[in-house]
């Protein structure tokens, strides 16, 4: 009885990536998650030095990848051959529901306030930044968002240089303070997937961000797809 008890334990927390991620103890599965990084792993494709360490709920997660089917709250499991089939077909959609989920913590996450910083740095840059990265706000909010793009025409094309293939338009949702919480940014390219990039943390509950990828197309679900991820994160805490 004992051993059939230690063997089975074994077998759950070898299932499962463990770790402290923004604070908080939680179990990563690692038929869901990709591409994990703890505090003091060697960077991509340096060997590292010594033995692997012992994982345990202490060690800092920096860290970790996810894809969620928001449409219906589905992480992609890597070992359900039906959902990957699914997955592989559906990605290359205009409107592909897939979102890629990247977060961040441990010394890769750079405090309270993080988002409010990229922002109004992006939205505030350098003149040497040139005019395709040079911000304006447009005079209507677009699904709930402030909207900025870049203004004026590009005097070697005569075209507006919102149209230049570097550009990118950026949404803003800011608190009652002013702060900017949610930072999205979408390519302006005339493409089937224009790629969006979407920011925002989940203080207080865990010190971390997250960048969410997806396809323009999809940005009118940003609220939606925001409380997703939001959520899935959250689930990972150890019970």
């Amino acid at each position: 009885m004992t051993s059939t008890l230690i063997s089975s334990c074994t077998d759950v927390f070898s299932a499962n990536y463990v770790g402290d991620l923004g604070g908080v103890p939680v179990d990563l599965p690692k038929n869901l998650v990709h591409l994990i990084e703890y505090d003091g792993d060697p960077a991509w494709g340096k060997k590292r030095e010594g033995p692997k360490p012992t994982r345990s709920y202490d060690s800092k997660i920096n860290s970790f990848g996810i894809d969620v089917r928001y449409t219906d709250n589905t992480i992609l499991d890597k070992s359900n051959k039906s959902l990957k089939r699914a997955y592989d077909k559906e990605q290359y959609l205009p409107n592909d529901p897939w979102v890629s989920v990247n977060v961040s913590s441990g010394d890769r996450y750079y405090g309270a306030g993080a988002i409010h910083r990229i922002g109004d740095g992006t939205l505030n840059p350098s003149k040497e930044a040139g005019p395709v990265h040079q911000y304006e706000q447009l005079d209507s909010d677009q699904y709930g968002l402030e909207v900025y793009a870049p203004p004026g025409i590009d005097p070697k094309t005569d075209r507006p240089y919102r149209e230049d293939r570097y550009a990118k338009d950026v949404f803003i949702q800011r608190d009652k303070m002013g702060q900017i919480v949610t930072y999205i940014e979408c390519s302006n390219r005339d493409v089937p997937r224009p790629p969006c990039s979407h920011r925002f943390d989940l203080e207080p509950q865990m010190a971390l961000h997250i960048n969410v990828q997806y396809s323009r197309h999809n940005l009118t679900d940003w609220q939606h797809i925001e409380q997703v991820v939001r959520q899935q994160v959250l689930n990972f805490r150890k019970t």
